[in-house]
């Protein structure tokens, strides 16, 4: 249907980021509201679109809830990466590669929106734990050969607390630390989790 000057309702004309301001709302208001609370009204309010827009890019409310808590790089990409070093590097890879990448602003800002959404509601914390053991844990897991949900369970606890501290309590001495220092710092944990014999 349209209004008094002939324009539809809804999609906004020519702005391709529409579906990167529905995202950016939708992370705001689950973190600080929690999934129950921010409404659909709600997050289309905050983006200025119509609530009938929300449901055109991503279905209902659970999905849009998925699409902002997935990760915004491709693990197998990152492990290929990893597994161009010696095995014996793989530790110190793996956290410089992180860390490298969740530095970028663009990434902290989703990272934070990912780990309050998490903190403050269980269906968040659920669909981020399912996010999590989808994606970065099932790539870890082909870096190794034995045990490898193990090992892939370890480094993943090991690699959340280093971006808790870093990104979320921010704790100044490990926000001080360059890429480099924390690969060297916090990579041979991660290389015993991958290679170990424990």
């Amino acid at each position: 249907m349209t209004g008094a000057r002939g324009r539809a309702r809804g999609r906004r004309p020519g702005d391709t980021d529409t579906r990167a301001h529905i995202l950016e709302a939708a992370r705001e208001l689950f973190a600080h509201d929690g999934y129950e609370r921010a409404s659909m009204r709600a997050i289309a309010a905050r983006a200025q679109v119509d609530p009938a827009l929300i449901v055109h890019y991503f279905g209902t409310k659970r999905d849009l809830l998925a699409a902002c808590l997935r990760l915004p790089v491709d693990p197998q990409s990152l492990i290929s990466e990893i597994n161009s070093h010696p095995p014996e590097e793989h530790g110190e890879a793996l956290v410089l590669s992180l860390v490298r990448l969740w530095d970028r602003p663009e990434y902290t800002q989703n990272f934070l929106a990912m780990l309050r959404a998490g903190a403050n509601d269980d269906q968040a914390r659920l669909q981020l734990q399912d996010t999590m053991k989808h994606s970065v844990q099932h790539a870890v897991a082909g870096l190794v050969d034995d045990r490898s949900t193990q090992r892939a369970a370890l480094v993943m606890s090991q690699m959340s607390g280093l971006a808790m501290s870093r990104y979320f309590l921010c704790i100044p001495e490990i926000v001080a630390m360059s890429p480099e220092d924390l690969a060297t710092a916090v990579g041979p944990a991660i290389q015993r989790y991958l290679w170990g014999d424990w």
